[in-house]
Parts: C-alpha cells; sequence; structure tokens
C-alpha cells in the first residue's frame, strides 16, 4: 500500500469518526454550585508515607476556613482536621495508598477536590567500604542532602547511612575526617562544571516506555477526547477544582471522552486538568484552557495571565539602556573598577526599548527586571577575597524598601513605563529582595534586634554560609538578613512587597534568594496577594523565585500558597554542559528534563534560562574561551573573555531552541539574543549592545526571534505534552501535541552533518510538516528522515 493511500485510508477513518464524535455533542448541563473559595488551580498534594501536614490557608481564602464542612480521602488514608480547620492531617491507614487519588474538602456546601499523589520516595542505605584505611569520621554531601554533611556509622568495617530518597541520580562527595573527596568505590563520576568531579549515584529505574500517558487529540464544542497509553490504572479529570462526575467520563479501553460543565460558559478562562497514573507511576498530567467553555485551540485567544505562555526577557536595569544621562550619578570613588559601578541605564532606557518595539519585536511578552529600591550612595569592600570593592549598581544593597533609586528614575517613568508595556500585552515583573537589607538602611537602624545572628557561638561570623545556616546567613557584613521569626519583621516586609505591587500595577515578582527567607514569609505574602489583590480583581499575579539546591529543597517552595515556580537551575546545568561540551551526551539532559517533571509536573511554570547575571555566560563555555575547569569569576578580571570559536554562536542557537520547545516558561537573559560574552559576575553584566551587530550577532538574534514566534503560534509549545522520539550521544528528538497542532524538535549536536531517521508515533503520522530552520527532510510512511548540519537543529510543526 503506498503512503498516499495509507493517508488517505487515515483521513477517511478520521472524517468518518469526527462525524459521529461530533453528533453525540449536546448542551451541557451546569454541574456545580457557585463557589469562590479558590483564586487558580490547586497545586498537587504530595502524600508521604508517614503522615502529611496540609496548610488550608494555601488554598482557601481564610473567610473560607470555617465554612469547611468535612473532608472526604480514600479509603486507605485518614483525614483529620484542626480544631481551628487551618490544618488537615493525612496519614495512611494501610499499604494500598493508590498513586493517584482525590481529597475532597466540604465548604459551605461546595465539594472541593484536590489531587493528591503518592510520594515514591524508598529507604536507600549507602555504604562506604574504607578498604582497610582507618577514618575518624565519614559523612556523605550531595544533592540528596543540599551538601550537608549527613554523619555515616561504622558497622562491620563498613560505613552506612540510610536515607529516604526519591528515584534520580544524585551528585556526591564524601567527607572523610574534614575533607571531601569523590567516592572511591563508586567508578562513575561527572564533571562539576567548575574543575573538579562528583560522583554520581542512581537510585531505582524506570523504564519510560511502560509508564501511562495521554494526549488531547480531538474536541467538538464541549466534548474532549483524549487518548490513553498504556493503560493507565487511575484518571481523574477536573474542571478548575471540581472532580467531573462518572457521567461526563467516558472510557472505552485506552479512549477517554470527556463532556465538558455547563459551569465552563460562564468564565471567560478556565481549565480542563487531566492527571492519570499506574499502579507505580504517575503519568503525565494535561492542561486545557477553555474560552467560554470551549477549548482553546488558536494562540490568539491567550492573553498575558495566561502564565503558561509567558516569554520572559530578564534585564539589568543599569546595564540595559541609559535613557536619560541627567539621572548618572555613579560613585565617585577611585578603589571601584568601572564594572564595579553604575553605568547609567535606568526606567527611562527600559520604557524607550518598549516603545520602540523592541521587545514586541523579539517575541517577548514579560519583562523582568532587576530591584530598583534605593541604595547606597558609596561602594563597599565584598566579605570573601580578594575583597575587592563594589557599588550597589545592581539594585539589591537596599538602604529603603518602597522608594525609587534616584539613578534609576521615579514613580512617574515606572507608571509610564508599566502602562506601555500593557498596552503591549508585556506584563512587568519586578525583582524583590526580601532576604535582607543593607546596614544604612533606617529599617535596621532603627530596629538592630530585626537581623539574624552574625557572630555564631562556634566564633565563626555567619557569612555566605548558604547550606549549613540557610535561614540566617547574611550575604555579606554590610547585609545584615532579617529575622523573620519575629511577626513584626514578616508583616513589614509583605506590605512592602505589596506596595510595589498594589502602587504601579505590577504583574508579579521575581524572588531573590528564595530559600534563604522561611516559608512563612512566602505565604503571608501570597496570601496577601490572594485575598488583596488576585481575588479582588480577578487577576492573575506570576511569582517566581531564585533557589540552588537540589529539587527537593526547590519543590518546597512552590504550591498554590507559596510560589508559582522557580527557575530550573539543576537542568539548565545539565542543558550547558550538554550543548557547551562535545562529549556530554543527550542521555544526560533527557534524564534530567525528566527528573524535573517527575517533581513539577508536565504541566509546570518553572524558569528555564539562557543564562542570568550570577554565573558566566553560556557562549563563552560554548566558543571555549572560558573553560570549565578555571576559576569563572578572576579569568573575568584576568582577561577579556570573548565567544572563541564561532562555533559557540550555534550552540547557543540550540540551547534556546530547547528552552523555548520544552514546557515551563522560557526565560531570556539581556545580551544572550545576541551573544554577549563574559566570565562571571560582574563580567557578565556588560552594557547591552544595540547597534552595528555583527554578522552572527544578528543571526542569533534573528534566530531567537523565529523560536519565540514559533512558540507563541503553536499551542502545543505551550500546553502541549512530550513525547521522547529519539536520544542518543548527539541527537535528541522530543514531540509536543495539542489536539490537531503537532510539532517535532531535532537536535544534533555533533560536529558534523548527520542523517536522522526517526520512527514516527501513531499520531505524527500521515500528515504535512512544515520545517522552519531549512534543514532538508523526507516523510515516509511511518518515519521522519531528516539530515542537520553539525550544532544545529530543527523544528517542525502541523
Amino acid at each position: 500500500m503506498t503512503a498516499n493511500l495509507k493517508s488517505s485510508l487515515y483521513k477517511a477513518v478520521f472524517i468518518l469518526s469526527s462525524v459521529l464524535f461530533f453528533s453525540c455533542a449536546q448542551r451541557p448541563p451546569v454541574l456545580f454550585p457557585e463557589g469562590d473559595h479558590v483564586f487558580g488551580l490547586a497545586s498537587f498534594i504530595e502524600l508521604e508515607s508517614g503522615e502529611t501536614t496540609l496548610v488550608l490557608n494555601d488554598y482557601f481564602h481564610s473567610s473560607a476556613l470555617t465554612g469547611i464542612d468535612s473532608v472526604e480521602v480514600h479509603p486507605s488514608l485518614r483525614a483529620r482536621l484542626s480544631d481551628d480547620k487551618t490544618l488537615l492531617f493525612i496519614t495512611p491507614r494501610n499499604l494500598n495508598v493508590p498513586q493517584l487519588s482525590e481529597v475532597k474538602v466540604w465548604v459551605d456546601g461546595v465539594p472541593y477536590s484536590l489531587v493528591a499523589r503518592k510520594s515514591v520516595r524508598e529507604e536507600y542505605t549507602f555504604y562506604f567500604d574504607p578498604m582497610g584505611n582507618r577514618y575518624r569520621s565519614v559523612a556523605i554531601e550531595g544533592e540528596m542532602n543540599d551538601w550537608m554533611p549527613q554523619p555515616m556509622t561504622l558497622v562491620n568495617g563498613k560505613w552506612q547511612i540510610t536515607m529516604s530518597l526519591n528515584p534520580g541520580r544524585y551528585q556526591y562527595l564524601l567527607n572523610v575526617n574534614g575533607a571531601t573527596m569523590t567516592d572511591p568505590n563508586n567508578p562513575v563520576k561527572v564533571s562539576n562544571n567548575a574543575g573538579g568531579y562528583n560522583s554520581l549515584l542512581e537510585i531505582g529505574s524506570r523504564n519510560r516506555d511502560q509508564e501511562p500517558r495521554a494526549y488531547a487529540i480531538q474536541v467538538y464544542r464541549n466534548l474532549v477526547d483524549i487518548q490513553l497509553v498504556n493503560d493507565p490504572e487511575h484518571v481523574l479529570v477536573l474542571w478548575q477544582n471540581f472532580k467531573l462526575p462518572q457521567a461526563n467520563l467516558e472510557r472505552n479501553g485506552n479512549h477517554l471522552r470527556i463532556t465538558l460543565p455547563g459551569d465552563a460558559r460562564k468564565k471567560e478562562r478556565s481549565f480542563l486538568r487531566v492527571f492519570i497514573a499506574g499502579e507505580d507511576a504517575m503519568g503525565n498530567d494535561l492542561l486545557i484552557p477553555l474560552h467560554r467553555g470551549r477549548p482553546v485551540r488558536e494562540p490568539v485567544l491567550l492573553t498575558r495571565e495566561d502564565r503558561e505562555a509567558t516569554i520572559m526577557y530578564f534585564l539589568m536595569v543599569d546595564r540595559f539602556r541609559n535613557g536619560n544621562p541627567h539621572r548618572d550619578d555613579p560613585v565617585d570613588d577611585p578603589e571601584v573598577a568601572p564594572r564595579a559601578n553604575f553605568h547609567g541605564g535606568d526606567l527611562d532606557g527600559v520604557l524607550e526599548k518598549i516603545l520602540d518595539g523592541y521587545f514586541s519585536d523579539l517575541g517577548v511578552n514579560a519583562v523582568w527586571f532587576s530591584p530598583i529600591s534605593q541604595n547606597p550612595l558609596e561602594a563597599y569592600i565584598e566579605f570573601p577575597e580578594p575583597k575587592r570593592k563594589y557599588t550597589g549598581y545592581h539594585g539589591y544593597w537596599p538602604i529603603t524598601l518602597t522608594t525609587i533609586d534616584h539613578r534609576f528614575g521615579d514613580d512617574e517613568v515606572l507608571e509610564q513605563l508599566v502602562q506601555s508595556a500593557h498596552k503591549r500585552d508585556i506584563s512587568v515583573l519586578l525583582d524583590f529582595v526580601s532576604n535582607h537589607v543593607h546596614k544604612n538602611n533606617p529599617l535596621i537602624i532603627e530596629n538592630p534586634h530585626w537581623a539574624t545572628m552574625l557572630d555564631l557561638p562556634d566564633g565563626r561570623q555567619n557569612i555566605r554560609i548558604w547550606d549549613e545556616h540557610r535561614l540566617t546567613t547574611w550575604f555579606d557584613d554590610f547585609l545584615p538578613s532579617l529575622d523573620f521569626s519575629q511577626p513584626e519583621v514578616l508583616q513589614t516586609m509583605v506590605d512592602s512587597a505589596f506596595y510595589w505591587i498594589d502602587r504601579f500595577n505590577l504583574d508579579g515578582f521575581r524572588h531573590d534568594a528564595t530559600k534563604h527567607v522561611p516559608l512563612e514569609f512566602w505565604r503571608a505574602l501570597t496570601r496577601k496577594l490572594k485575598e488583596e489583590k488576585m481575588f479582588e480583581e480577578n487577576f492573575r499575579l506570576f511569582q517566581i523565585g531564585e533557589t540552588f539546591g537540589s529539587h527537593d529543597l526547590i519543590s518546597s517552595y512552590i504550591g498554590s500558597g507559596l510560589l508559582d515556580g522557580k527557575f530550573d537551575f539543576n537542568l539548565y546545568w545539565d542543558a550547558r554542559a550538554v550543548f557547551a561540551l562535545d562529549d556530554e551526551p543527550f542521555e544526560r539532559l533527557d534524564y534530567s528534563l525528566h527528573q524535573s517533571f517527575s517533581y513539577y509536573g508536565f504541566q509546570n511554570l518553572m524558569g528555564n534560562i539562557t543564562g542570568n547575571h550570577d554565573m558566566p555566560r553560556f557562549i563563552s563555555y560554548a566558543g571555549g574561551d572560558l573553560s570549565f575547569e578555571e576559576d569563572d569569576t578572576e579569568a573575568g578580571w584576568e582577561r577579556d573573555i570573548d565567544v572563541g570559536d564561532p562555533v559557540g554562536y550555534d550552540k547557543l542557537k540550540s540551547l534556546t531552541a530547547f528552552i523555548m520547545t520544552i514546557p515551563g516558561v522560557p526565560v531570556i537573559y539581556y545580551g544572550d539574543e545576541i551573544g554577549i560574552p563574559g566570565a562571571n559576575d560582574p563580567d557578565s553584566r556588560r552594557p547591552m549592545i544595540f547597534e552595528n551587530l555583527t554578522p552572527n550577532q544578528q543571526a542569533t538574534k534573528d534566530n531567537l526571534k523565529k523560536l519565540t514566534r514559533l512558540r507563541s503560534s503553536n499551542m502545543a509549545f505551550v500546553y502541549g505534552d512530550f513525547n521522547i522520539l529519539k536520544v542518543t550521544d548527539e541527537v535528541y528528538a522530543y514531540a509536543r501535541s495539542y489536539f490537531e497542532n503537532r510539532t517535532i524538535v531535532v537536535f544534533n549536536k555533533g560536529s558534523r552533518e548527520r542523517s536522522v531517521l526517526i520512527d514516527l508515533p501513531t499520531w505524527y503520522r500521515g500528515v504535512d510538516y512544515k520545517n522552519h530552520f531549512n534543514a532538508s527532510f523526507e516523510v515516509n510512511a511511518n518515519r521522519l528522515e531528516v539530515t542537520l548540519p553539525g550544532n544545529s537543529f530543527e523544528v517542525f510543526t502541523f
């Protein structure tokens, strides 16, 4: 049978099934009582093996808590409310807890459904054989414990420790007699991308080919058809935060037909959510936006409130654009190097680029800029060697909480900036510093007891002890960290953050140093934003935070009552290594991506970055002018770091294509759109370039513009599923689909041209694909063959 005949038969069957499918559509009834006790979509609950505690105010408006009538859980679980109904305790009755279940909370007669998934943590005992050597102490430190050494016990000649860990890969070191080393018992080691190596431990194994999957394949009016794969044992379908009754679900083998509720017609934007699980593994989750009760299939219906469609641009105000030289006021200090002083960038310059269409032309729809509150007028010597002198050009040393630094602008220009951005459908996010203030801030001068302890009992100064004293450590001796255990401190900082949103109509925050601030603050801030802003104005704000740490630590700050997302630095480290280094295989990146999915879900708001202001520029690594084996900060002071081999531009294009086509929020660091080089801070914060671009810079910018438009015009890149097609050392291919919108992305990281042959899943066959980056290709029956130059990629859409 020829390919054309197969395609014709496929289309005929599709049309016939569509006719039968469409004939079933009826006007759906309203199913749920009016309930507005929850804003947005409730995040899932992770059920631990022991007791799980839920803070109900994370999910429900404060006024709703007294109206909680009862809670229903799966028979294998037991639920208990605290006397004041602020906490819910869930414990297992037996070992039969399902992988996926519903927690139903009744509030004033309205049944809200929260999705619960069982933790897949397992007890793992780690052994270290000293092989005849005698040690006073042995500890393990790594990604499993956020690099905090955990002492091991000597038992029968071997050191051991038992830990509760999620399946995954963990880099680690042994701490032997106070000194760290790789594990001599473990031959598997990976570069730490800082000139050394870590041992690598893998816990558990997963066969992703056998895990359940779900794909949204067809829609007509109020009917949605879902294709299921590998026969999921559990399927849970929600509209907003209400579980759809069985009458709205028709499952026939691996096909699921959903009748949308009539309630959805009353809302301009609501969501259908589908969760699936097998006996011992979660599958992917689906998120389908609805417009007046109909699935959104055209991107034109998305707004900047649809945060999943965000394409973010991060800029440092001082280094971006000088729009008003009259504001220039650098610190006059001969000990300060020009790169550590103010350069004159301001909010006027950002406004200028909004008005001239720079961001719109680039294809971004959200701008996050560095902090703008008043910083000191003097320079300060930083704590670590070699004790260089810096100014607060970056904005992270606030001496006030609610006034704009005179070097950056004033209230009037910020108001105009936000209004102009909103007119162009661009969201504006402010970088907010909550962890610390500068010592000249009146807040700390008048309340010195609001600071955490600087001098520790053991004689050390509590400065940059990032992990051991995570919630109290100071960033420098002139930057006191705030003690959030004091209610007045917490309330002051919550009110300060709220001021910026309320006064200037901002769309959200990028939060600095999130892991160094306790959860109580994030809960209090999010509660105030929800109850006094989002509920009141029916507007969806967006909060994304910065945390360097393990998946467990990062995910602990994400949820309905906390932040919407975090920057996925763990994924970035692996992407950086794989795209920059020729000998790092794509398998490392694929594993890392799926590890992120296992923590944050397939539909997530994690920030996927090209880089940021606290690390070297990717392109200098990729081009080889900066080595992973050298001190990336001192290199920037000792020599002029450039790109090196022009192949760095191609590798940057591939990294950008990756973050633009995977789930999450792509984030472009200013200058990465053209490939500005640099070592670590402050060299990674060079002035932005707008004119006289080189051919390589212009080609890199054009590449980004094409990718942003592809993401913005294809729903599959925003709300689509994710399906791996091929993974080898040098080839990576995946597909994403959203109803009839199908996309395929293929990378070749090898230095030579290669022909890549890909077997297409059934749903991706029989259609005419369009390529967007000029690679030659051919589709024959069930296969796609594409020829890719070295260090390149191709994106196919239908």
